[in-house]
């Protein structure tokens, strides 16, 4: 099992960031009205929040850390959605690597964790029609997100 302490302190920082990254990566799969990525962002919060039932130290870690309000720094982003979307991708990708390579026991349950955190970003606010008539729970957008991401992570969608 692996915490923070076992990890170079840039690396983890990597680590802990990379949950808010995986809910960006829907978020920029379809950016909606304010609204929206205000629920979408309470919906990753409550995800990593969720974290603490989780059978993985690590991810257990992250969730704690998160309750007592740590927030990681999230590295500049791309000001164009396809770019932003595809930088958010490579840090997900990357933290999982070093988790990987450090931790290889948690390496499952660490990507998992991110997948659980995009899904439930993307199922946080309805997404396009008009009136009531066509809206979907997860948009076509962000059904691309989730399934690029879970390819760069190396897990079904």
């Amino acid at each position: 099992m692996a915490t923070d302490k076992d990890f170079a302190a840039a690396d983890w920082q990597r680590i802990e960031t990379a949950p808010f990254m995986a809910g960006l990566v829907v978020t920029y799969g379809d950016l909606s009205s304010k609204v929206g990525i205000g629920e979408e962002a309470a919906a990753t919060g409550g995800a990593i929040s969720a974290g603490s039932a989780s059978s993985s130290e690590l991810v257990r870690t992250l969730a704690a850390r998160f309750a007592q309000g740590q927030r990681p720094s999230i590295p500049a982003i791309p000001n164009q959605p396809d770019e932003a979307q595809a930088a958010l991708i490579e840090g997900c990708k990357a933290a999982a690597a070093l988790v990987a390579a450090k931790a290889p026991g948690e390496a499952n349950a660490y990507s998992g964790f991110l997948m659980d955190v995009a899904r439930a970003t993307a199922g946080a606010a309805r997404e396009g029609g008009f009136v009531g008539v066509g809206i979907k729970k997860v948009s076509e957008g962000e059904q691309r997100a989730l399934a690029s991401l879970a390819l760069a992570l190396g897990l079904p969608e």
